[in-house]
Order: structure tokens, then sequence, then C-alpha cells
């Protein structure tokens, strides 16, 4: 079972990482969430209102994830800042493991971090911080350990395209059929 840790924040985009969570959920993929809060809250609110608490805050991550995911919205500031999610995201590029960005977070997470370039990813218009970013909605790099969508009208298909990384075509196929997914 392929194992994923997805970030949350206040103000982090409710469809992105919720679509993104259910859909590895229904693909089995084991999934914990953590909270990344300045005053070590697990408890976060969402950019439209949605209150979550998660099961970890970023402080207490200490195993490692075949897929890490990082989403937009008005939250990905409180993301760009934290020194501990930078250097889990250094980590699981070094490792050779899967990361997930979408909306904002490519570029100003990933790219304005140094942790990606831009030829093979998508990001929200005007979030690229520079970067020559792809229009396309979900773009997956050809080593396959990096997925990046371009902003919430492409969080199913984010997800999609992340789980068929981790547990095949066949596995997503199965979910989006029972998503109704074309």
């Amino acid at each position: 079972m392929s194992t994923a840790l997805v970030f949350y924040t206040n103000g982090t985009e409710d469809i992105e990482v919720t679509a993104t969570v259910d859909v590895l959920d229904r693909g089995g993929v084991k999934i914990t969430k953590a909270a990344v809060t300045e005053d070590g809250s697990k408890t976060v609110t969402l950019a439209h209102g949605s209150v979550v608490t998660t099961e970890k805050h970023i402080n207490d991550i200490t195993d490692t994830y075949d897929l890490i995911v990082v989403s937009g919205g008005a939250g990905v500031k409180n993301f760009a800042k934290s020194q501990k999610l930078l250097a889990l995201l250094k980590e699981q590029k070094e490792a050779g493991r899967l990361t997930g960005a979408i909306c904002a977070a490519p570029g100003v997470v990933l790219y304005a971090n140094g942790l990606i370039t831009t030829e093979k990813a998508t990001c929200y218009p005007g979030c690229e911080c520079g970067g020559q970013f792809l229009t396309d909605g979900v773009v997956t790099t050809e080593d396959n350990l990096l997925v990046t969508g371009r902003g919430p009208g492409f969080a199913v298909a984010f997800g999609l395209e992340l789980l068929k990384v981790l547990e095949g075509q066949e596995k997503a196929n199965a979910v989006a059929k029972g998503m109704l997914v074309d």
C-alpha cells in the first residue's frame, strides 16, 4: 500500500486538498494529514471556511512517504515560509520519491525555492514567480516524480494522476469509473 503525506494550512484551497485526499483514499492509499501552523495547532481553516483537524503537525513528521502533496490557495505563503516543509520536499526530491503540487504551490513553494524547474510543470496563472510554466491542466514529469495541477478545476484530475503514478493506470481507471469521471 502506497503512503501519502498531505499538508494543510490556514488558507489552503478546500477543493484541491479535499478532492486529492478523496481520490487517493478511494484508491487505497494510506494518507497522513499534517498541519503547517506556527503555533503547533493541528486545526486549520481552509480558504472557503472548512475547518480541518489533521492527525499530525509538521513538526511531528518523522516517517518517509511515497508521496507528499502541497495544495494552493491563499495559504500557500504559509507553506513557502516553512523551513521544515521545504526540507521535507527537498529530501523527497533527492530520494526520488513523488511530489504533487497544485495551483499556486508549484510556483510559490517549489519553483521559488529552487525545488523544481519549469520545463514540465503547470501552475495557477499569476503565481509563476518568474518561471515559464505550461498551461496544461495536469502535468507529470517523464520520471514520474512530480505531478502538478493548474488550479481548482483540475483537482480531481490531479488526484487521479497521482493515484495512477502510485498505484497504476488500472486502479486510477477504477476510481475514475466509480466517481463517474470520463
